[in-house]
């Protein structure tokens, strides 16, 4: 498959008003995916047909709020965070980039989610500059391990993706990776993915 849309990120204050939110949204809840131990956050999870999947990100209150990756203070409602590109070869994405001229680019590293069944989920990294936004995507390869987009619930399909991004070289990052964004220039990013439910009718996530 190359590159390819591999997940949304919608960021929330509280676990449970991201769910509520994609609910009202598809008709769907996404389910409990599990804690990321060390990064602070907790996350859920719901299929946007495979390869594309959707994540519910939020601070985890088991865990020290100085390590979530993303700050609840700053989010009133829940909202599209950022997005990944999934790689068969991570590494080779990274040289396409850096090849690009885009050298801000992380070497990969290995993450692991254990779910509620007990088994671990392992998958590795890479990212783009500090944080996400905009057009800016993380790199993320699953291996072997099955993609949430296979394993949670059906909430319906991931038609388009569209970014704002006050970054010249946000176009030519994600031209480098081969994928399908649609990236305008703007003052502060953003995020608008289109999706279509359940039950046929579509719907704006921001």
């Amino acid at each position: 498959m190359g590159n390819w849309i591999d997940h949304l990120v919608l960021a929330a204050p509280s676990l449970d008003a991201g769910i509520d939110h994609v609910r009202e949204l598809t008709g769907v809840a996404p389910v409990f995916g599990g804690r990321h131990e060390g990064a602070g956050t907790h996350n859920a999870l719901l299929s946007l047909g495979a390869p594309a999947y959707l994540e519910v990100l939020a601070p985890d209150p088991e865990q020290p709020p100085t390590a979530a990756l993303i700050d609840a203070s700053e989010l009133t409602e829940p909202r599209l965070h950022g997005f990944a590109i999934g790689c068969d070869d991570l590494d080779a994405a990274v040289r396409d980039l850096r090849e690009a001229g885009v050298e801000d680019v992380s070497e990969p590293f290995a993450m692991t989610r254990r779910q509620p069944d007990g088994t671990e989920l392992a998958w590795r990294l890479a990212f783009i500059g500090q944080g996400m936004g905009g057009a800016r995507p993380f790199l993320i390869s699953w291996g072997a391990t099955p993609s949430p987009a296979d394993t949670a619930p059906a909430g319906g399909r991931l038609l388009t993706l569209r970014a704002g991004d006050p970054d010249p070289a946000a176009a030519r990052r994600l031209a480098a990776l081969g994928v399908d964004v649609e990236v305008e220039g703007s003052r502060t990013p953003w995020l608008r993915a289109t999706l279509e439910t359940p039950a046929g009718n579509t719907v704006e996530l921001t």
